[in-house]
């Protein structure tokens, strides 16, 4: 399990990516599901910051048998779909199971993806 608290900084997501190659790297041998996982974290904290959360973000990046969950906290609420021709949206649905966006009792919303392992 990778859990990344991200700073708002030019090298932000640069660092994530890295962070969760390494994690991944370790326990994964399938390449193109680390690929996967890396660009649906990345649309997640574009989102994020697209929609001017500014505070420190966290991220969670676990593992299962089948696929790969990751969560990503942020402190308001963010929309994943960037109009008018939602690119974001359809970039994550071709690589994950579900997503979305889940709101939290304080406030916060956990942004969601459920990563497919390939077969």
């Amino acid at each position: 399990m990778l859990e990344l608290t991200l700073e708002m900084r030019r090298t932000e997501l640069r660092e994530a990516r890295d962070a969760v190659r390494r994690a991944l790297g370790v326990d994964l041998i399938d390449k193109d599901h680390v690929g996967d996982v890396v660009v649906v974290v990345d649309e997640l904290i574009a989102a994020a910051r697209e929609c001017e959360v500014t505070n420190p973000l966290q991220l969670t990046v676990q593992t299962y048998p089948q696929l790969t969950s990751v969560r990503l906290r942020c402190d308001r609420n963010v929309e994943l779909r960037d109009k008018p021709f939602d690119i974001r949206e359809l970039v994550i649905q071709r690589l994950v199971i579900a997503f979305g966006r889940r709101r939290r009792d304080d406030g916060s919303v956990d942004l969601w993806a459920e990563i497919p392992r390939r077969k």
